[in-house]
């Protein structure tokens, strides 16, 4: 994978970056490959599952620029990759075991008390295929267990898994223009607090069921991660192919205000 990714978008959408110094991610529900969302098992699983979309191609897409922005009349951003803000916390704060240097604000994520996050942010390229099995991945592993108790008697018990590690992975071959990479983080149906309030097994059971009731909406509509001012200072942005005298003009005042080290240039393309 290339040290430096690129992302096609509006002229609104780059306005918000710079000016808040954040990158979007937008649930699996979002997206425009529609069967991204669901999994083999669970329905709308993929609401959960937060990405941000970029491609390791350094060349233009014509398709690209035809998809993400308007009338080919956005941008084409490249970054570093992993642009994101860094934050410490001491063993024992929200629960680290040992002192931990996240890209995730843990203290804004529990006092919005929307959601946990276990792991790390995950960059990973697309695959591109035609297997069901893939593109509708199994969610949900029940393992049963038999015991034989000291009076004779079997005991069954069973446990309920759920694994999210191949959602956002895999998409038809016919998305293979995208070339995309992506970054992934997953969530879960309930907070930190909810989950610090459980007193009982049974208290765990009930947040856990909300992974297969429908009627939970996703924690975000976005969820933002923070950008370092070093990665921003080499921001580089391309102009879309049929951009404007006035739109180009436009960015440049955006970039004057908000990135003025940002290296503006233009398409290379010549599209009627």
């Amino acid at each position: 994978m290339e040290e430096y990714l690129y992302h096609y978008t509006s002229i609104e959408t780059l306005l918000l970056i710079l000016k808040n110094k954040t990158l979007a991610f937008n649930s699996l529900q979002n997206v425009d490959d529609l069967e991204e969302c669901d999994s083999k098992d669970i329905q709308q699983i993929g609401k959960i599952c937060y990405v941000s979309c970029w491609t390791d191609d350094a060349s233009e897409s014509i398709p690209m620029w035809n998809m993400y922005t308007p009338n080919m009349q956005g941008v084409r951003i490249k970054l570093k990759k992993f642009p994101f803000e860094k934050y410490k916390f001491k063993c024992g704060e929200y629960h680290f075991k040992e002192d931990t240097e996240t890209y995730i604000d843990y203290e804004k994520l529990y006092k919005e008390d929307k959601t946990t996050i276990a792991g790390e942010p995950q960059l990973i390229k697309v695959t591109y295929t035609n297997d069901e099995e893939l593109i509708y991945p199994k969610i949900k592993t029940i393992k049963e267990e038999i015991q034989k108790l000291n009076d004779g008697k079997i005991q069954r018990t069973a446990s309920t898994n759920y694994s999210l590690k191949n959602l956002g992975r895999y998409k038809r071959k016919n998305w293979e223009f995208q070339n995309e990479v992506r970054y992934i983080i997953n969530m879960s149906l309930w907070s930190m607090k909810e989950l610090e309030n459980c007193k009982s097994y049974d208290d765990q059971l009930k947040l856990i069921e909300r992974i297969e009731d429908n009627k939970y909406k996703a924690p975000y509509n976005l969820f933002f991660l923070n950008l370092t001012n070093e990665a921003l200072n080499h921001l580089e942005i391309l102009l879309g192919p049929k951009i404007t005298e006035v739109q180009e003009e436009i960015i440049k005042l955006i970039v004057e205000k908000y990135c003025p080290s940002a290296k503006v240039s233009k398409s290379s393309l010549k599209i009627k």
